[in-house]
C-alpha cells in the first residue's frame, strides 16, 4: 500500500515539474530569451514609409517634364529604402508625365499658394498620414503680392496641421529655388526659413531646412521658371540628401 502511494505521488511530482518546465519556456519565448538567456531576433513587421511631395508647380513638375520626383524615388529605392509616396494627385500639372515608371502619388498643386495649400491640408494629410512631408511653397505667394511674412505663418500653419494627424511626421523645409519672380523677395523669404524652422522644430517632430536655392540657375529651368532635367537633378539630390538623415 505505501509503494503505490509511492508511486502516485512520484506520477504527480513529475506532471507539476513537466508544467512548470513548460510555462518557463513559454514565458522566455515570449519574451524573447532562449534556453542559454540570449536574446533571440523576433520578425517585425515593418511598414513602407510614407513621403508627401507637397508644393506646386515645381514638386507637380510642369509641362513634359517627369518632376524631381521620379529621380527621387528611383534614387530611393536604389538605395534601399522601403517608402511610399502619397497624396491626392496621380498627374503632373493635369497631366501624366512622359515616364509614369515610379509612384505618381503626390501633393503638387500647380498655381497654388501656402495659403490654398494650408485650406486643404487637413483633408489630405487625414487620408495619408505621411511620416515625411516634403515641403517646396512660396513662389506663388511672392509672385502674387503676398508678403515672406504672411507666406511663412501660412507654412507654419501647414507643419501644425500636419502634426495633428501625426505627432511624430518629419518636415524637410525648402529654400525655394531662385526662379519665377523677383530674386530679392525670394532672397528675403529664404532668410526666414532657418528660423521658422528652428520654432517649429521639437524632438518628436523635427523641422530640417533644405537649401534649394544655393547653385540653382535659369539654366536649370526651360522656361525660367520651372526645372528641366539638371534642374529636376539638383533638387531630388537635395532631398535625398536630407532624407538620409531622416529615414
Amino acid at each position: 500500500m505505501r509503494r503505490w502511494w509511492l508511486i502516485n505521488l512520484s506520477i504527480v511530482v513529475t506532471f507539476v515539474a513537466l508544467e512548470v518546465i513548460g510555462k518557463s519556456t513559454f514565458n522566455q519565448t515570449a519574451l524573447g530569451v532562449n534556453q542559454n538567456n540570449k536574446p533571440l531576433l523576433i520578425a517585425q513587421n515593418y511598414s513602407r514609409t510614407r513621403i508627401m511631395p507637397l508644393g506646386d508647380s515645381i514638386t507637380g513638375g510642369e509641362g513634359v517634364q517627369n518632376s524631381y520626383r521620379r529621380l527621387l524615388w528611383f534614387y530611393l529605392l536604389n538605395a534601399g529604402y522601403s517608402i511610399d509616396f502619397v497624396g491626392s494627385l496621380q498627374v503632373n500639372c493635369g497631366r501624366r508625365p512622359s515616364l509614369p515608371d515610379f509612384d505618381l502619388d503626390n501633393e503638387g498643386h500647380c498655381g497654388w499658394r501656402a495659403d490654398q495649400i494650408l485650406a486643404r491640408i487637413d483633408e489630405w494629410a487625414s487620408k495619408t498620414r505621411p511620416d515625411v512631408v516634403l515641403i517646396h511653397l512660396g513662389t506663388n505667394d511672392l509672385g502674387s503680392g503676398e508678403t515672406p511674412e504672411s507666406t511663412i505663418e501660412d507654412i507654419r500653419g501647414i507643419i501644425q496641421k500636419l502634426r495633428y494627424y501625426n505627432p511624430y511626421v518629419k518636415i524637410l523645409l525648402a529654400e525655394i529655388i531662385p526662379s519665377c519672380g523677383s530674386l530679392e523677395r525670394k532672397a528675403l523669404f529664404n532668410a526666414q526659413i532657418p528660423t521658422l524652422a528652428n520654432q517649429t522644430n521639437t524632438y518628436q517632430s523635427p523641422v530640417m531646412v533644405v537649401d534649394q536655392y544655393s547653385g540653382f540657375n535659369l539654366s536649370d529651368t526651360f522656361d525660367g521658371c520651372h526645372p528641366n532635367d539638371t534642374g529636376e537633378w539638383k533638387i531630388a539630390n537635395r532631398w535625398l540628401e536630407a532624407l538620409k538623415k531622416v529615414l
